[in-house]
This record gives C-alpha cells, structure tokens and sequence, in this order.
C-alpha cells in the first residue's frame, strides 16, 4: 500500500519511534499496561524491515553486481547471519553485565525471599528497557531512511540501458 521497501521500512519505523517515546512516558508513569501496549505497537513497526531484510541483502547484492560486475550473494547472506547472531548474543550478554554492573542483587538465595533492588538497578533497568530501544528505533529508523537501494539500482539500471553518446546500436 506505501509502494516499496523503502516506504514500508520508513513507515514502519516512524510509527515504532513514536511508540517508544510512548514506552518511555508510560514507564516513568509506572503505567505497565500501557507501556506493553506501546511495546506491542513497537514491536509490529518494526517487523516489515524483518519481513523485507532478505529482499533488501538481495537489492544490495544486486547494486554491487552493477557497479562492479561481481556477484557476492551467499557473502552478504553469509554475513547477515552472522552478525544477527553475534549482535543477539552480544546484546543479551550486554543486559547481564549493565544490571551487574548497577548492582543486582540475585535472589537466588534458596530462601524466596524477596529482594530489594538498590536505586542504581532501578535505574539501568528504565536505561536498558526504555531508552536502549528507544535509541536503536531512532538509528535504526535514521539507516532505513537513507537506506534507498531500490531507487540507486532503478537509477544504475537505467544508466546501464541508456547508449553511450557516439556509440552505434547493435544489430
């Protein structure tokens, strides 16, 4: 319905930017119901740019095929993969050492008691689950806008089609 990847993307993550300025402002209300309702609203802007990532590594692929003639698909698939891996992996282990580095206090005493958290653990906890995101929609969102592969390749295709000045058709 927007008309491209492009478009889609942009959309998608403009709404999820404003959805989690709305997570930030129902946190710091203590509203939990409204900042999953924002998550949630986050969440579903943001999966057209999961939905569309292959075609956009295949666009991208594509543009490096016409300005130098070389395919390198399965290299682009390849690393792809492997930084979703190692950015998942290294942003999990990254939620461990901030909370251990505000403090945590583990209730794994055996006793179930409940612990309470030291004001710095509250803290890094509103930085890790409201501002993180936040701050990665706006990256993410600033990449996707100046992320236009669609447009440069319909341009390089046409530059490509259009003859040389002085050169003789084929026949």
């Amino acid at each position: 319905r927007v008309g491209n990847m492009y478009n889609v993307n942009l959309v998608g993550y403009i709404v999820a930017i404003i959805a989690r300025i709305g997570v930030i402002v129902a946190g710091y209300m203590a509203n939990v119901p409204l900042m999953l309702v924002f998550t949630a609203i986050a969440a579903l802007s943001i999966a057209p740019l999961q939905g569309t990532l292959t075609a956009l590594i295949a666009e991208a692929s594509e543009h490096t095929f016409l300005k130098s003639g070389k395919r390198i698909d399965g290299l682009m698939f390849s690393c792809t993969s492997l930084g979703t891996k190692l950015g998942g992996g290294l942003g999990t282990a990254m939620t461990g050492w901030l909370l251990d580095a505000s403090g945590y206090i583990s209730s794994t005493t055996g006793g179930g008691e409940t612990v309470a958290q030291p004001d710095s653990v509250i803290a890094m906890l509103h930085v890790t689950y409201l501002w993180l995101p936040a701050i990665a929609c706006v990256i993410i969102g600033f990449l996707a806008f100046k992320l236009d592969v669609e447009k440069q390749n319909d341009i390089l295709r046409a530059t490509l089609e259009t003859p040389k000045e002085g050169a003789v058709p084929a026949k």
